[in-house]
Order: structure tokens, then sequence, then C-alpha cells
């Protein structure tokens, strides 16, 4: 099974820009017209602009916070194998990682919340001649549930310890 994310990468791309252009907007108003003023508390406008500026710098720290991947899951390119590549997509020059790992060495995966329950990690298991091996979670909230589950179901029809849900 392949899966890619690259739709939610555009999914997720459109919504800052839409964010942005009302952030941009509200702002703008408040320098230019005294309308904030007129229907809301008499304050200077500006001071809205000022408080709408730092709404859109919170949003974009919590987005950042969130560590969107783009992700592409292979398990059919080499039959004994398992291709997990991810990169941020918040990132200017993105670092790319990936796994591989023999699906008869996959131990077990799990989901694990980070950041107030708002971000979703994967994290890998995988048996080594050492011992049990876990690799750095993986961020997965940038996934539509769909793919999710389907990546989700994959890695858990190949680990010896199964992942009860997905939610």
């Amino acid at each position: 099974m392949k899966i890619d994310n690259q739709g939610d990468y555009t999914r997720l791309r459109g919504q800052l820009a839409f964010v942005t252009m009302v952030f941009m907007a509200l702002i703008a108003i408040g320098l230019l017209y005294d309308i904030y003023a007129t229907y809301l508390l008499p304050i200077p406008s500006w001071i809205y602009s000022v408080f709408f500026a730092l709404c859109f710098i919170g949003y974009l720290i919590f987005r950042s916070k969130k560590k969107y991947n783009i992700i592409i899951y292979d398990d059919e390119e080499e039959p004994q194998m398992i291709h997990i590549k991810f990169y941020a997509m918040t990132s200017i020059v993105p670092k790319y990682n990936m796994l591989k790992i023999p699906k008869k060495d996959l131990y077990k995966i799990e989901i694990i919340k980070a950041f107030a329950n708002q971000r979703q990690e994967l994290v890998i298991y995988q048996r080594t001649k050492q011992g049990i091996a876990r690799y750095k979670p993986i961020s997965i909230t940038g996934i539509s549930k769909d793919i999710k589950n389907q990546m989700l179901s994959a890695l858990n029809q190949y680990s010896k310890i199964k992942l009860e849900k997905f939610e």
C-alpha cells in the first residue's frame, strides 16, 4: 500500500492563506478606518489592530507547535520492508527523514498525544538484536482521518503487538 498526504498539505496551506488574509484585512481596517471604535468599545482602532496582530502571531505559534508533516508510506516497493518518509510542512528547508523497517521486525506502534492533546504522534517500535528500539515520534496531526486510518491499519497488520483503536 502506498499512502501520500500531499492533498492534506494543499488543504493546510489553503487554511493558512485564508486565515492570513482575514487577519491582514482586520488589521488594515483597524489602521485605516475608525470602524471598530464606532461599533465596538470606544477605544482607538489601532489598538484593535494590535490585538488582531497578536492573535495572528498566537495562531502561527499554535500551528507551528502542531508540527504538520508530509508523510509518504510505502510497503510495496520492497516486499519485506516498510518505508516511511516524512518531513515538516512548515520548514523552509525541510529535513527529510526516512524509516526503513523490515516487516517481520515491526514490534508495535502507538499513538501518543502531545501539546495539550492537539498533536498526535506515531511512535514505532522495532525488534533488534539488542532489544526493542523506539523511533522518534512522527507527528500525524496534519493527515486526514481516512489516510491516517489506512496507514495505521497497514502498520498494525505487520506489528506483533496490535494497536486496539486509532481514534
